[in-house]
């Protein structure tokens, strides 16, 4: 009731009273030319101050109100009538004779905006409030960084599959330029001496307890000759190509001797084509049934013997040391050529 009553007093011929607050919001009547400061408004009333002529007291006169912004300003015409002037104190109350003219739409859309808080008074001018964005704006601002997130999880999986690809055509050609496998099996079997086959035929007859000097193994040769190799020394025989039966060639190896306590080295018939590569390799990769990988060397000296039919025979000296238990295992081989850089 109180508000109301300081409403009358204020605004007293409003067409509605107190129904329409009146805001401080900024703006600038022009009336005959002249122009006078904008108090507060509502959308049926108006307070202005400025120097008042006498004569409009009471007249109804078509006025112009601008609402200044930073850079613009919207102006609205109003049919309005002076009243309450108060010339002393530079002071009148303007009330809108059709309050629901062509106007309005604009003038309730300034209003509400300010009470909004979407405008704001920024001194003798209207400023436009920092903006939350709307639902809409912010569910197409999510939607646009999840397709971003998106572009970037596809870029992403494009590029892992490229350095995927990458790295197996890379494998691909390492494998084809540095690397050689063996045809033949590596034999793991206890360091010693090779008794090869001193011709081709079938191995007639086999004695891996023999005694230094006594018959080792017979190969009757394909000439029909009887060709026995004595047993070298007092020592441990390890079956290779000697099995009673078989049919062997020249060079091939038989039996492995050596002492009880000699380390495990590998053997292995390298065909005549591979000796060079061999030769010049860095190593050669060792792959045993266990999956177990070593590196093995070349003994250089074995590599003076003259290749047979067979192949050349040579022993590959472990990088890493095996245990007397993987003798008589096989073991896949591969040539690992030296590198360009």
């Amino acid at each position: 009731m109180e508000t109301n009553t300081a409403l009358t007093q204020t605004l007293p011929n409003l067409p509605v009273q107190g129904e329409h607050p009146l805001l401080d919001i900024p703006f600038v009547v022009g009336i005959d030319g002249r122009q006078f400061k904008g108090e507060r408004l509502s959308l049926v009333a108006a307070e202005i101050t400025g120097l008042m002529d006498p004569a409009l007291d009471g007249a109804t006169r078509l006025m112009r109100f601008m609402f200044p912004f930073k850079g613009f300003s919207v102006t609205l015409e109003v049919l309005g009538q002076v009243q309450s002037l108060d010339r002393g104190n530079g002071h009148a109350t303007v009330s809108f004779v059709d309050p629901a003219a062509e106007h309005l739409p604009q003038l309730r859309h300034l209003i509400n905006s300010y009470i909004a808080g979407d405008l704001v008074a920024l001194g003798e001018v209207i400023g436009v409030a920092p903006s939350i964005p709307s639902p809409a704006n912010r569910a197409a601002a999510m939607n646009g960084k999840s397709l971003t997130f998106s572009r970037v999880l596809g870029s992403a999986g494009l590029a892992l599959a490229t350095l995927a690809l990458l790295a197996a055509v890379g494998t691909l050609a390492y494998n084809r330029i540095f690397t050689q496998p063996l045809a033949a099996p590596g034999l793991a079997v206890q360091d010693g001496m090779t008794l090869t086959a001193t011709a081709g035929g079938q191995v007639d007859y086999v004695n891996l307890a023999a005694a230094k000097g006594e018959v080792a193994f017979t190969i009757r040769a394909t000439s029909g000759e009887m060709l026995s190799i004595a047993m070298p020394c007092d020592c441990t025989a390890t079956a290779l190509a000697a099995t009673v039966g078989a049919t062997v060639s020249a060079g091939e190896p038989m039996l492995n001797v050596h002492t009880a306590d000699a380390p495990v080295l590998l053997t292995a018939t390298v065909p005549a084509a591979d000796v060079l590569t061999l030769a010049f390799a860095d190593h050669v990769k060792v792959q045993f049934g266990d999956g177990s990988t070593i590196n093995a060397a070349v003994d250089p000296a074995s590599l003076r013997a003259e290749a047979t039919d067979a192949g050349l025979p040579v022993r590959l000296i472990p990088a890493t040391a095996l245990q007397a238990d993987q003798a008589g295992q096989l073991a896949k081989l591969t040539i690992i050529k030296k590198s360009w850089f």
